[in-house]
């Protein structure tokens, strides 16, 4: 008798937490409910933290997903972060994208307007990274800092690259200029490398 007992109060129980465990499973194997990647977020060399986010890969009814790009470049030219921040989120799309389109990294993207159009959609996958309107683009469709000139990419190989903005001179090859290193350090003025002698040998 005791043991019947014991068996119709646990009964309930074994039910509830039966149904608790399905519904649990299903939530998390559902793509609508299920969670998102998680952000990564990197210190960079100057403080400031740079925020790489994934979007989902499903979009729920109704909504639209922001391109990757956007999402990567969402505090591009934010004058409440210093220009450093602008060239660590570029690399972070020039890395993203890389590694999403494979065949990329077999043509060779040296120049401003290369890039651009990679961002652009114009790619293997056509897959677009920033629309033509972003912050990022100035009126000629280049890669601008955040003074509007066009951003200088410099291809080392291996898929290691340097990016230069003239700095708010807006003169490529000045005492104002930064560059952002493949090794994520920083150089300014007479320190970046690669710039042109006097004459333009």
């Amino acid at each position: 008798m005791k043991r019947l007992v014991l068996v119709l109060i646990a009964l309930p129980l074994v039910v509830v937490l039966a149904l608790l465990l399905f519904k649990m499973r299903w939530k998390f194997s559902n793509p609508r409910t299920s969670p998102q990647k998680v952000n990564i977020s990197e210190q960079v060399q100057t403080g400031v933290t740079v925020i790489v986010a994934s979007p989902p890969a499903n979009a729920p009814p109704g909504q639209t997903i922001a391109p990757l790009g956007e999402t990567i470049l969402r505090n591009y030219a934010n004058t409440n972060f210093p220009p450093e921040n602008d060239l660590t989120l570029m690399s972070r799309l020039m890395e993203n994208s890389l590694l999403l389109l494979k065949s990329a990294a077999n043509r060779p993207l040296s120049a401003n307007e290369d890039w651009a159009d990679l961002f652009r959609g114009q790619n293997a996958a056509h897959e677009v990274y920033l629309p033509s309107q972003h912050i990022a683009f100035n009126a000629h469709g280049q890669l601008a800092d955040r003074w509007g000139t066009p951003l200088f990419f410099h291809a080392l190989g291996g898929g290691r690259y340097e990016i230069r903005s003239a700095g708010p001179d807006k003169t490529m090859w000045t005492g104002d200029d930064l560059e952002r290193g493949y090794d994520g350090q920083f150089r300014r003025g007479k320190n970046v490398t690669n710039a042109p002698s006097v004459g333009g040998k």
